[in-house]
């Protein structure tokens, strides 16, 4: 039951929740990054999905740079994984990207689409994080045999894709989808706890909080895609209290 989604209380300055949906945070975790513990453990499930492999045995392919597809960059470097490439339409969120500083490779739809059909790329695994249709049919023609794809954007409930049946047949591929995160949420606080500030400053992320009465304008900055994330500081002095 997600306080704030299923039942009033995310926009609360207090709140009583259930102590079984609890999770204490380590000292040296703060707050701000405690509140990443929601994507990062949705990031847990679609690993479990996608069935990953040790580093040096697969290549990725993450779809969509937003919060969710650079959380996922930051997540695979942090496991060791350094063959991902990232495709993005937007010039601004390829550079939140680099600020990550995985060292990865970021495409354009052009310059994806060139790299397929000119240079015969492919890739073992792909993310889709965008919930775009085109994206996503894209995707499925990139993958090798043996390929998967993880539907972990989420896509308007009435889109549609258009597939080959005989391509899945021939190449042998998986698609699957990864939906939130049932029983992840323990190991995302510990993830958390490992990947730090390297990872998840909210600076490199492009994060920006807001008081809650900045509740417009953090909406219109997130709409300008100036900003990757926003996060609502319902008490700031509460972060004093704990370590980076």
């Amino acid at each position: 039951m997600a306080t704030g989604t299923r039942f009033d209380g995310g926009f609360a300055e207090y709140a009583l929740v259930r102590a079984r949906q609890v999770y204490k945070l380590p000292n040296s975790v703060s707050l701000k990054l405690g509140a990443l513990s929601e994507p990062i453990s949705c990031i847990i499930r679609g690993i479990e999905r996608a069935d990953l492999q040790p580093p040096g045995f697969q290549s990725i392919l993450i779809i969509g740079a937003g919060i969710i597809g650079n959380l996922w960059s930051a997540v695979l470097h942090h496991m060791g994984h350094r063959d991902v490439t990232i495709v993005e339409p937007q010039k601004i969120r390829i550079d939140m990207n680099k600020k990550i500083e995985t060292g990865y490779k970021c495409y354009t739809p052009e310059e994806f689409r060139k790299a397929i059909e000119l240079d015969g790329h492919s890739w073992d695994l792909a993310i889709d994080c965008s919930g775009n249709s085109r994206a996503i049919e894209e995707a499925v023609h990139a993958l090798r045999f043996g390929g998967t794809l993880v539907m972990f954007g989420v896509a308007p409930p009435t889109a549609t894709i258009r597939l080959s049946p005989f391509d899945i047949y021939k190449k042998e591929l998986k698609i699957c989808g990864s939906n939130i995160n049932p029983f992840c949420m323990p190991r995302a606080v510990k993830l958390i706890e490992a990947m730090g500030e390297r990872y998840l400053s909210y600076e490199r992320l492009g994060i920006k909080e807001f008081q809650l009465r900045e509740y417009t304008k953090g909406m219109e900055m997130l709409a300008s895609s100036n900003i990757a994330k926003l996060m609502f500081a319902i008490n700031p002095a509460l972060d004093k209290t704990t370590g980076k």
